[in-house]
């Protein structure tokens, strides 16, 4: 029986547009590729998501990888509040299930500094029944240590619980402890998986 709703946060509940400050601040299309492959989905970025590397040794690294642009990686970290906008139906939707009777919960991999700047602003943050940060608790999906830690920690039964992410080797993962999974691809999806009238 279904009875916790489990989600990611990047690319579920919000939007993760860190290219739209780029466009705001005048960068050219080559220098957000550049950002793209070598800051955005390099290593080093995995690892603030860990919680093993600060966003300041983070920085130092996307400056060696890309020292051309060392002026425009200053610009881009200036701002790093204008990196997320909340999706409108977040909140609404996290209402929506408890008004059906779920628990709702957050599991997601994010940077220990914007955890810290952007997630009070979120306004569903004080409306979910708990949550799991990777770089807080310094272990990231997809390991299913971190999903077995949010079962642990809230006392929820794997069986009992559907993630929802953006990533299908994150869902693959959950499906691996026992909960089910849905591959989110936008919040239709998710009332249709769960049986709630669009």
């Amino acid at each position: 029986m279904l009875k916790n709703i489990v989600f990611d946060v990047g690319m579920v509940l919000i939007d993760f547009c860190w290219d739209k400050p780029c466009r705001e601040l005048g960068f050219s299309e080559e220098v957000i590729k550049a950002f793209e492959k070598n800051m955005i989905q390099s290593e080093y970025w995995n690892h603030m998501d860990e919680g093993t590397m600060t966003e300041q040794e983070a920085i130092a690294k996307f400056k060696e990888a890309m020292p051309e642009y060392e002026k425009e990686i200053d610009m881009f970290w200036e701002r790093p509040e204008k990196f997320v906008e909340e999706y409108s139906f977040a909140a609404p939707l996290i209402c929506e299930l408890h008004e059906k009777g779920y628990y709702v919960y957050l599991l997601s991999n994010y940077p220990l500094h914007m955890y810290e700047l952007h997630w009070p602003s979120f306004k569903f943050l004080s409306l979910v029944d708990g949550y799991i940060v990777s770089s807080v608790e310094k272990l990231c999906k997809p390991n299913p240590a971190i999903y077995r830690l949010l079962c642990d920690r809230y006392h929820l039964v794997p069986e009992e619980c559907l993630f929802i992410d953006d990533r299908q080797v994150n869902v693959d993962a959950a499906k691996s402890i026992g909960m089910d999974g849905l591959l989110f691809d936008g919040v239709d999806s998710v009332r249709q998986c769960i049986g709630i009238t669009v």
